[in-house]
């Protein structure tokens, strides 16, 4: 069970997040390495919304190999290039966690990421 802490007395979230996640009676601690915008066959889309989209989809196969969902996902962090990404990227945030899902959430600029071409990376914390 999760239960999400949001005071009054603190601004608001700027998104889709909330400000605490507290993982109540889990059993189980996965923590997903930074995922980056590379497909199965190894090709990197040109297209940030394309990179964005895969992941997510790879972060959703690591849950799914795991026996998790997105909805196990208590945080999250991305790393970006350029803020100009940030509606994109809160788009797929709340597409694939779900309206009702939030997880807490830190989003860095970056000056770059390992390799050329990359240009978004997002690690996540789920529990079950």
């Amino acid at each position: 069970m999760l239960k999400t802490y949001n005071p009054s007395d603190i601004a608001p979230p700027f998104g889709h997040y909330d400000h605490g996640v507290e993982a109540v009676n889990v059993s189980r601690l996965l923590h997903v390495s930074g995922q980056i915008g590379v497909e199965p066959d190894g090709t990197v889309p040109d297209d940030v919304a394309a990179q964005i989209e895969c992941v997510w989809r790879n972060i959703e196969a690591v849950l799914a190999d795991a026996g998790m969902t997105t909805a196990n996902v208590v945080r999250t962090i991305t790393y970006m290039l350029d803020a100009d990404y940030v509606p994109l990227l809160a788009a797929a945030r709340k597409r694939h966690l779900g309206a009702d899902h939030k997880a807490a959430s830190t989003t860095i600029v970056v000056a770059g990421l390992v390799r050329p071409g990359w240009k978004v990376e997002i690690d996540a914390v789920a529990v079950a």
